[in-house]
């Protein structure tokens, strides 16, 4: 009894040092398909600094976030930190709450030391029921807002809109139309 006590003791120790081993001195496969995983999706092109399938989160003041993705994008170095300039992107502004304001333009500048985007170029900004197009978009992290402006066309459930900029506070939600003379007026058409 004493010796089939000393073989299970054996086999326990063994059972306990082979599973030691694995999990503190063997590499696991999946970490290795992670990092390959990384290494495909940022894809540096030579010395011309290209990333390719760019995407990049930050969070906002009021417990929100953003997520800007593009398709291909280039890292410059300036006075102001790294500007990254962007292809086919999109972006999504997600508040507090998990609204979302989803953002699709042709081109981007990101200054990385600001964390502010300027985009143009066909730009379709998507928020619950409304579609507003435009030319160029602003967004200012510090001041946490959106400023549209040069062409501007919005479409909502209950009518249409033509002006010349259009601000939007991301902390309080507000909506600012405007026109930049203040002898032009807004142009709305109704649904109703």
């Amino acid at each position: 009894m004493k010796s089939f006590f000393q073989i299970l003791l054996i086999i326990i120790m063994v059972v306990v040092g082979f599973f030691f081993y694995k999990k503190y001195f063997v590499q696991n496969q999946v970490e290795k398909l992670i990092s390959t995983e990384i290494d495909k999706d940022i894809n540096f092109k030579n010395t011309d600094n290209v990333i390719n399938k760019f995407k990049y989160e930050v969070k906002l003041v009021d417990n929100g976030r953003f997520e800007i993705k593009a398709e291909s994008s280039k890292v410059e170095s300036n006075n102001d930190g790294e500007n990254i300039s962007m292809n086919d992107v999109v972006a999504i502004f997600i508040d507090k709450i998990n609204r979302e304001i989803e953002i699709r333009s042709n081109k981007a500048n990101f200054n990385t030391t600001s964390n502010n985007i300027n985009f143009f170029g066909d730009i379709e900004v998507k928020y619950l029921n409304n579609l507003i197009l435009a030319d160029k978009l602003d967004f200012n992290y510090i001041n946490n807002n959106i400023k549209i402006h040069e062409n501007i066309f919005y479409k909502g459930s209950y009518g249409s809109v033509q002006a010349d900029n259009i601000e939007i506070n991301l902390t309080t939600r507000n909506l600012r139309v405007f026109m930049n003379n203040q002898n032009d007026r807004i142009k709305i058409i109704s649904n109703r």
